[in-house]
């Protein structure tokens, strides 16, 4: 484990959030909340000090695979810490973290009230959800040769063995200029719709990252407007999508995307459910909205969710989730398929001799043993997780049904709500943002900043 290396590395993400976090200063300039200044300004210079500090006291080397799952999980810990500083000038302690975690990992659940929050604050809310976007895209990057990390099943599943381009650096610069670009047609589309402009921002920030952060406590619902809610669908789509699947498609290879397995789902399952949902409980156009905020993880509602049968309905698509490779969280879709047609081919393979040698084949491409072990320990993990984190809430005093959905959106950063989290006691706040930590990463990467912390401390012990 290239301990000293994790730590350079570390640093220079510390020293990129710290010139982000200029950024809100402007927005603080132009709706005049010169206050703001002071908090943002104190952000950016301990993020860039500890940086520095970090860059230069340790050498960077080759990351090993460990070495990235580790770097992955302390990065989204540390920098949600450091991104709580300016929410600690307007919330308790637990609150600022909260709503930071909640942020950088594109959940969207939250204990505010944006209406009643400076503009800068509220930008700074969705622009962390952007920059988690991002990154977590990059860290799939990063993570592509680990079986535990759902966009290694994209490439297996796709038979590739090259990335976008030749090269991490060529890819990494090809998916920033694709968020980018949609970033910009977002505001663009979302402008042109009547929203506005600040809106249109924060809107697309969190529209494409899959986040769901709103400048409006009533979210979508509260611009009562048909196109901005179609528009708003369309980012979602986008977020939710593999981005490497994007480049394909501005490539002009739209049939790898009609004959891939998880569009077919994505938009099968969105069928589905939109029309259930449609005819059992809601019009047309709020069901479909909430499939599709749901299934990307997105988290935005243009209605209340009250009724036991609709949460039912919400949580099964919070759990399966969006594509590989994607902004959003769950299951994953590809993972779903995989386990799905498991079932098929075990079937299969018990009621042929001992001897015979069956393929498991998804995409027709071979998924060996040992992968099809690994997917089904992740949803295993996955589900005992969820359990815990369900119980720890009946504990407080909340219903069942209550619990599962909220402990649901956290851990498949979808950030839905039928609980008030402001109100929420210490120990549900804590047990939500370790869901939404361990649901943004896939679990895998924590499970080895633990044994590298074991091994630390063993060492230290001799």
């Amino acid at each position: 484990m290239e301990f000293k290396s994790i730590l350079s590395y570390l640093g220079t993400l510390l020293e990129i959030l710290g010139i982000l976090s200029l950024i809100p200063i402007m927005v603080a300039w132009i709706f005049n909340e010169g206050d703001l200044y002071t908090p943002f300004l104190l952000t950016a210079i301990i993020s860039f000090i500890l940086g520095i500090i970090l860059d230069k006291r340790f050498q960077k080397r080759e990351l090993n695979l460990g070495s990235a799952m580790v770097l992955s999980a302390l990065a989204f810990i540390i920098i949600s810490l450091v991104g709580s500083i300016p929410f600690l000038f307007y919330l308790t302690p637990e609150n600022a973290v909260f709503e930071s975690v909640s942020g950088f990992t594109t959940t969207g659940l939250t204990t505010v009230n944006p209406e009643l929050m400076p503009h800068a604050l509220v930008f700074w809310r969705s622009f962390t959800q952007w920059v988690g976007g991002i990154g977590i895209l990059f860290i799939f990057l990063l993570l592509m040769r680990s079986p535990g990390i759902s966009s290694y099943y994209l490439y297996k599943a796709e038979g590739r063995t090259q990335k976008i381009e030749a090269g991490i650096q060529h890819t990494v610069k090809r998916v920033a200029k694709i968020y980018g670009g949609y970033t910009i047609l977002g505001i663009i589309l979302l402008s042109i719709a009547g929203m506005p402009l600040f809106d249109a921002f924060n809107h697309t920030f969190t529209s494409l990252s899959t986040g769901g952060f709103s400048t409006r406590a009533n979210s979508i619902a509260g611009f009562n407007n048909p196109w901005i809610s179609l528009i708003i669908v369309f980012l979602m789509v986008l977020g939710g999508t593999s981005f490497f699947m994007h480049d394909r498609i501005l490539r002009k290879k739209v049939k790898k995307y009609l004959y891939n397995p998880e569009a077919g789902m994505f938009w099968m399952i969105a069928a589905i459910f939109g029309i259930i949902i449609s005819i059992v409980i809601l019009n047309t156009g709020d069901a479909f909205f909430q499939v599709f905020s749901a299934l990307t993880t997105t988290g935005f509602t243009t209605t209340a969710i009250n009724s036991n049968l609709f949460k039912f309905f919400i949580i099964i698509l919070m759990l399966i989730g969006g594509f590989a490779g994607s902004t959003a969280g769950g299951i994953k879709l590809i993972r779903i398929g995989i386990l799905g047609k498991s079932f098929s081919w075990l079937q299969k393979k018990i009621s042929f001799p001992q001897s015979a040698v069956i393929p498991f084949k998804f995409n027709k491409k071979v998924v060996r043993n040992e992968e099809l072990t690994i997917i089904s320990l992740f949803i295993c993990m996955y589900f005992i997780l969820l359990a815990v984190s369900s119980l720890v809430l009946i504990g407080i005093g909340y219903s069942p049904m209550d619990s599962f959905f909220e402990a649901s959106s956290a851990q498949g950063t979808v950030g839905m709500s039928v609980i008030n989290e402001a109100a929420m006691p210490l120990i549900g706040k804590l047990f939500l943002m370790i869901g939404m930590l361990l649901g943004r990463l896939e679990i895998f990467p924590f499970l080895a900043l633990i044994y590298a912390l074991a091994r630390i401390r063993a060492e230290w012990a001799k």
